[in-house]
């Protein structure tokens, strides 16, 4: 079949359309030049004569292939998924064997703000790249990505002091107060603390159940006295442990860093007197500085909060001044419960 080249009235780019060896091709050129058209539309009709010949060459085959492959092969988390769609968004047709280094440089001129951390260049942009072109070379697509992310300089991991956490608690909206507490007592990320249901809770044993983490394991969470009296007190049974302001679950929309309270985590910040840098997730960053300071194990720590090596919670040893270990005793109450709390914990209904 000749090459063909028209224009569909809805675009004003031209349409290739080659067909060698019964294998058929349909693409925009991208392009509104005639000629340059024909140029792009003879280049795929030797590289569909070469593999008929030859074989399929490396590389020829497109990023969007290579996505849906991948995609297939495994469950991707939300969050991965939203990244994938980016990049799918940005690149397209490209052809494996032309994405490089400079490739993800551009794309981060592109997809990034300028003032964009290296930290969030190499999640959004590094990491999910070269997850699918590693998975295309194992299929023998590509080959092997030579992709690498910036160097990071490591800044300073932030944590609550138990007086701060106290301030912001008593600063907090109704409906946050035992959320905090829950944060900063048991380690939780955002998403798995909004998605406690009553059914992963069990008060009289001082538990509480992650199905969905970021590890994809279950991680079991021991709660404190603390923790249990913020549960105990508060007045439902079912459905969603947490609620936000108007009694209702809240919406993911932000499963690591706490867009779902970030107005009133906000306010109440403000009104402690805590700097911006404060964010929800710190409570879990305080979470291990103060499990360490308590424990001393790096492996009780990993296995406790749901990291997924050693490496990872290393930065948390001897983050905390000396001398805060009974004030952390104190703010988990080891040793006392409050009354209120002890008459409700078998109340389940």
């Amino acid at each position: 079949m000749p090459i063909r080249i028209y224009r569909r009235e809805s675009s004003p780019y031209w349409q290739i359309d080659v067909t060698v060896s019964g294998q058929r091709v349909r693409r925009s050129a991208q392009t509104s030049d005639r000629g340059l058209a024909r140029e792009k539309a003879s280049t795929i009709e030797a590289d569909l004569f070469r593999s008929a010949w030859h074989g399929e060459r490396r590389g020829t085959r497109s990023f969007a292939q290579a996505v849906v492959s991948y995609v297939k092969a495994a469950p991707r988390s939300p969050n991965h998924r939203a990244a994938i769609d980016r990049l799918l968004l940005a690149l397209g047709d490209t052809q494996l064997r032309k994405i490089d280094q400079q490739t993800a440089i551009d794309l981060r001129e592109k997809m990034l703000r300028p003032d964009a951390a290296p930290g969030t260049y190499t999640r959004a942009i590094v990491m999910p790249l070269r997850a699918i072109l590693h998975h295309a070379h194992k299929l023998g697509w590509c080959d092997p990505p030579h992709i690498v992310a910036p160097r990071e300089n490591p800044g300073r991991t932030l944590f609550f002091l138990p007086d701060e956490v106290d301030r912001l608690i008593a600063a907090a909206a109704p409906h946050l107060k035992p959320l905090i507490v829950f944060l900063v007592g048991t380690g939780a990320r955002m998403s798995e603390a909004i998605e406690v249901d009553w059914r992963d809770v069990d008060l009289a044993g001082s538990r509480a159940i992650f199905w969905r983490t970021k590890a994809g394991k279950r991680r079991n969470a021991e709660l404190s006295p603390r923790v249990v009296a913020a549960l105990a007190n508060l007045d439902h049974r079912e459905g969603p442990v947490f609620l936000g302001p108007a009694g209702y679950p809240y919406v993911d929309r932000d499963r690591r860093y706490g867009g779902q309270i970030k107005t009133g985590w906000a306010t109440a910040r403000q009104h402690a007197g805590l700097a911006r840098e404060f964010t929800p997730h710190v409570c879990r960053h305080t979470f291990a500085s103060w499990h360490y300071a308590m424990h001393k194990d790096l492996i009780k720590l990993k296995q406790d909060g749901g990291w997924s090596s050693v490496t990872l919670v290393e930065r948390y040893a001897h983050l905390l001044p000396a001398g805060n270990e009974d004030a952390i005793r104190a703010w988990h109450r080891y040793g006392s419960m409050p009354v209120s709390a002890r008459d409700q914990i078998h109340v389940r209904h």
